[in-house]
């Protein structure tokens, strides 16, 4: 019975710190349904572009009318891009999810990786996404330079 505990404490000893690391890249239930959520906006055409803008996007700068047509631009080609595609079939990949390779060349800036998404259709990307105060605050991931890529926030 003691040599039968011992293996046990050897052994939990062992997992603790795996356990506590899954937990670190744990991402929450509810950044998902936020992506999800926005994803099935985008779909629907009945729902207006601004519409969008105003529920799902987080918009922290000065919103003139030029910087709301370039955003509504911008928006309209993610748009265009989810309706041409069946839903269905979009794989929702969060940053900890795709193999280093892949987000090797992307600059968090401090970002929380736990709140950055990849959709995908058979391994083609159709949109990086980041979160932040349960709404998008970037559907853009552009170039700095150096084969390095950030997101732009709003």
């Amino acid at each position: 019975m003691i040599t039968y505990l011992k293996s046990a404490c050897i052994l939990l000893a062992f997992l603790i710190p795996n356990i506590n690391f899954a937990q670190e890249n744990r991402v929450p239930d509810s950044n998902l349904a936020i992506v999800k959520k926005f994803v099935t906006a985008l779909n629907d055409p009945n729902i207006a572009t601004d519409v969008i803008l105003s529920q799902h996007i987080i918009i922290n700068k000065k919103l003139t009318d030029e910087y709301f047509e370039y955003l509504e631009a911008s928006l309209n080609e993610v748009r265009l891009n989810i309706q041409m595609k069946d839903i269905s079939q979009i794989q929702y990949l969060n940053y900890h999810q795709l193999p280093k390779k892949e987000t090797r060349d992307i600059d968090l800036e401090g970002k929380n990786a736990s709140n950055i998404y990849f959709l995908k259709i058979k391994d083609r990307l159709i949109v990086s996404l980041y979160l932040e105060a349960d709404k998008i605050a970037s559907f853009t991931l552009v170039s700095k330079g150096n084969n390095l890529a950030h997101f732009v926030t709003y």
